[in-house]
């Protein structure tokens, strides 16, 4: 079949954007649950962390670096990556299986610092790099400087969140750690503001400024709703917007790279079915990262497997999405 008889499909920013919108719907909820019922509606019926909903650990986190690792079950990628992505791999395997078989706890203690600021920084340089593709503008001295405050930002607040009952201990002046990290945030997070509102003239596109402010008010809420002591939400707000985006990103790239004919393994073993990537890549992606998922806690082995790919993941989403690599060539935007 000729691709001119499947055009390229090309991915819409406004359907990217509109993941924003758990946002003002996260925050109406805590405002009204906290101001209106004291609390009784949500907080006194929800768990602290997501990963105690059986159906998230299925649904979120894992699924989507399946999903990206799938991608490269193709040999025109694995003879175009093989030579950047095998050292790496290497490399990632030797630190997880000397954190999780190594000394204990400092080994553990040490992934769990190293894992979370690469854990937030691969989620909002995503964000933020598709932000300034449609933006459609080179990344300027002031762009960097509200990228890495958004990072170190959104890495204060990881930190608050999962190690809140270690940071308890006064630091000066009856001031906490908790309390000085969160003053932290908050200074960063006005910075946010403030280079945003220079960014956003910036832009050469009206998608670009709306995509900037919905950032802007992801982090600025999860700092507030953290405050507030929705927790759950804090963290539910930037995984719902990094994973279906990413999802949305995956899916567009399959359906244009196997369009004429299927190349790609997992569509090659699923072509009888007629089933489109919208269909096969979260339900393979899902399936794999449940047995994965389900195995960890017993095996440390499989533990290791799935850091990893975690680590591995964060890695090539740092380039494969640009210059001339394959997987761009098989993605476009509407802006």
């Amino acid at each position: 079949m000729n691709t001119l008889d499947n055009p390229l499909q090309v991915l819409d920013c406004r359907w990217l954007l509109a993941l924003y919108a758990v946002v003002p719907v996260s925050l109406a909820l805590v405002l009204l649950d906290s101001l209106a019922l004291d609390g009784q509606l949500i907080r006194e019926h929800i768990p602290i962390d997501p990963m105690h909903w059986p159906f998230w650990t299925v649904i979120f986190g894992l699924p989507h670096i399946v999903a990206s690792l799938l991608t490269m079950a193709d040999a025109e990628y694995l003879s175009h990556y093989r030579r950047s992505l095998l050292p790496p791999l290497l490399g990632f395997a030797g630190l997880t299986s000397l954190a999780i078989f190594g000394p204990q706890p400092m080994g553990e203690q040490a992934l769990f610092i190293f894992l979370a600021f690469y854990t937030i920084y691969h989620v909002l340089a995503q964000q933020l790099g598709l932000t300034l593709m449609m933006m459609g503008v080179p990344p300027s001295g002031v762009f960097k400087a509200w990228k890495w405050l958004s990072i170190f930002c959104g890495f204060v607040i990881y930190v608050t969140v999962y190690s809140a009952s270690a940071l308890g201990y006064e630091l000066f002046a009856g001031v906490s750690a908790f309390e000085f990290l969160i003053g932290l945030a908050g200074l960063m997070c006005a910075a946010v503001v403030v280079l945003a509102v220079r960014l956003s003239r910036t832009s050469r596109n009206r998608i670009g400024v709306w995509y900037l402010w919905g950032n802007v008010a992801m982090l600025t809420s999860v700092l507030l709703i953290h405050e507030m002591g929705y927790t759950l939400f804090v963290i539910l707000i930037p995984r719902v917007i990094h994973d279906i985006t990413a999802f949305m990103i995956y899916i567009t790239h399959d359906t244009n790279r196997n369009r004429a004919v299927p190349v790609n393994l997992i569509y090659r073993l699923t072509h009888f079915s007629r089933l489109p990537p919208i269909i096969v890549l979260p339900a393979a992606s899902i399936a794999v990262a449940y047995v994965l998922t389900s195995l960890q806690d017993d095996f440390k082995l499989v533990l290791v497997v799935a850091l990893t790919i975690t680590l591995l993941h964060y890695y090539f989403e740092g380039f494969i999405w640009r210059g001339a690599n394959p997987h761009r060539q098989h993605l476009e935007f509407r802006r």
